[in-house]
């Protein structure tokens, strides 16, 4: 599940790296934030894994989760990611 997180993370700093000038990119790098703390009751592990993108749309989110929905172009990515993980 880490992995689907970190590359789907990856594929979209690429992808709007397309849009970007090098100074836009120098000014403003690409981050992959991964940070682990222990929960309060100690009993629990929250992950939290960041990019410093633009983030999805809100009809991007409603189907984060179904079996097959990518927003990848056609070949490029299955959509099976995150349905199962």
């Amino acid at each position: 599940m880490f992995m689907n997180l970190i590359a789907n993370a990856i594929n979209a700093l690429e992808e709007s790296n397309k849009a970007r000038s090098f100074q836009q990119i120098k000014d403003n790098p690409n981050r992959i934030t991964i940070q682990t703390t222990l929960s309060e009751d100690g009993h629990h592990i929250l992950i939290r894994i960041q990019d410093n993108d633009q983030g999805m749309s809100e009809n991007v989110k409603q189907k984060l989760f179904d079996y097959l929905f990518t927003t990848k172009a056609v070949g490029k990515g299955t959509g099976l990611g995150l349905s199962i993980s």
